[in-house]
């Protein structure tokens, strides 16, 4: 065979090992849903077309439907963000998801229930702290042992 017809052959027996890129279709979407396309977090639209790599963020009043192009469907529940794998996860894709739930606690960096500094907590530890220091100092300046009634 002439090389132009190695090179063909070598190239169409590479078509079958490539990964074919899902597409799928954001639907049924309920509450709060936004999608990250790459820079931002915006809010989801009816019928709106993901790529993978695209994360769906549902709150905790949000859900959606995910339908990739070969028919395999997806429900993202309230309070997750989804990943869309290359693939889909009827042909194999790993799909990331994980609960974003809000916790009692609040978020990382959120202030106390009350909105602003734990002014209660702090002043627990520093009075009591306050008080034995006095005392320890005010007994020094006294030079005089102390006297148990």
């Amino acid at each position: 065979m002439k090389r132009s017809q190695w090179m063909k052959v070598f190239a169409l027996s590479l078509v079958p090992t490539m990964a074919v890129q899902a597409e799928a279709t954001l639907t049924q979407i309920r509450g709060d849903v936004q999608v990250n396309q790459g820079s931002e977090f915006v809010a989801a639209s009816e019928a709106m077309t993901l790529q993978p790599g695209d994360r769906v963020l549902t709150a905790t009043d949000g859900s959606a439907h995910i339908t990739f192009d070969d028919g395999c469907d997806l429900d993202a529940a309230p309070n997750t963000l989804i990943t869309l794998p290359e693939t889909s996860t009827c042909a194999g894709g790993a799909l990331l998801a994980q609960n974003v739930a809000p916790t009692e606690a609040g978020a990382v960096g959120a202030g106390s229930a009350s909105g602003g500094f734990p002014w209660r907590t702090t002043l627990l530890i520093l009075l009591p702290t306050a008080a034995a220091a006095y005392a320890i100092i005010d007994n020094n300046n006294n030079n005089q042992p102390t006297v148990s009634p």
